[in-house]
């Protein structure tokens, strides 16, 4: 007799904004042990237009009736960023595990709010940087682990949004917009995740033209001894890419780019056949809508995962540290001591 699967978790979606719809929903509908089971937003407009992709799913305006719908297992918090220490400390004490986006907060004394809430709860939660989950950074990180490199001297990435309509609250800093919160959290959390190593030191630069921290560059100084620096930028043509120098070799790639992991040995050109090798996987990853969107569906796989046992993908402590390091690099922009 074969055994027969779980019936799917539902899903409960505070939030209905471009990440719900453009990123979340497609990756949802590729976990098998997942179900979207309720939608909440105060836009009714918005509420209705999302909530015709997702029939069955029930509606609701206000967080407190989602979290009361018994069908609700896991709750994903996609308000905007100044809102998601009360919408997660909600999640937690209704009993539900939590996905919660990225930055974890604003203010790090809400993060540490957050992780002693996540800490004595029973349930379970993750912060969405789906970057970890990206099968090119995965790669990366495999092969710095490795010793393939040597040891890194230097970390760069570069992120340009490319979102030509943000929403208001995108380009305000006190409301969780501009560079530093709305991209630097998934590149501050790359420092760490790629080098394993934490930041000891910030630099920052900030400009500002027509939004808070329009355009950003930030520099760090990791234990290990290793520089990274990062240029965020919020509108511009899409790119986004990341490059590790070793003292034996410097690998890079674009993680809009399927087939972009490049490794140089030091002084020689990237081989062609590293570039083969990569053509199959890519191919298939292309098929799923690409490594970036795919990146969503393996982090809510992951997810599952860790409901079932496994490891965390990205944790509430993850998310703290990354927002420590924009908290120093917002101060270093200002003018005040890191």
């Amino acid at each position: 007799m074969t055994a027969r699967s779980p019936d799917p978790l539902g899903v409960g979606i505070i939030g209905c904004g471009r990440a719900t719809a453009d990123l979340h929903l497609p990756a949802l509908a590729r976990v098998p042990g997942l179900r979207v089971a309720a939608l909440c937003d105060t836009d009714a407009p918005r509420l209705e237009q999302v909530g015709a992709r997702c029939p069955g799913a029930a509606r609701h305006a206000r967080a407190r009736d989602l979290l009361a719908d018994p069908s609700v297992a896991v709750v994903l918090v996609a308000v905007p960023a100044a809102h998601h220490h009360d919408a997660f400390v909600a999640a937690m004490e209704a009993g539900r595990h939590v996905y919660v986006e990225k930055p974890l907060s604003l203010e790090l004394a809400q993060a540490d709010r957050m992780a002693a809430v996540a800490a004595a709860a029973r349930t379970r939660a993750i912060v969405g940087f789906n970057l970890r989950s990206h099968r090119l950074v995965r790669a990366a990180r495999a092969q710095v682990q490795a010793g393939r490199l040597g040891r890194v001297v230097a970390l760069r990435t570069i992120l340009v949004g490319g979102v030509r309509e943000r929403p208001a609250w995108q380009r305000r800093r006190a409301q969780g917009g501009g560079a530093f919160h709305e991209l630097g959290a998934h590149h501050f959390d790359l420092w760490r995740f790629l080098l394993q190593s934490e930041v000891a030191e910030v630099r920052a630069q900030s400009l500002s033209d027509g939004a808070d921290d329009a355009v950003v560059s930030v520099s760090g100084r990791l234990e290990s001894g290793a520089l990274a620096a990062s240029v965020l930028a919020l509108g511009g043509t899409a790119t986004h890419e990341v490059e590790i120098v070793g003292e034996r070799a410097a690998l890079r790639f674009s993680l809009y780019r399927a087939d972009s992991l490049e490794i140089r040995p030091a002084g020689r050109l990237a081989q062609l056949g590293d570039w083969l090798r990569q053509l199959p996987v890519a191919a298939s990853a292309a098929r799923r809508g690409g490594d970036y969107l795919d990146s969503y569906r393996v982090h809510w796989q992951r997810f599952l995962e860790h409901l079932r046992g496994g490891e965390a993908p990205a944790t509430i402590e993850d998310g703290r540290r990354s927002l420590r390091i924009a908290r120093a690099a917002l101060d270093a922009a200002d003018g005040r001591s890191a």
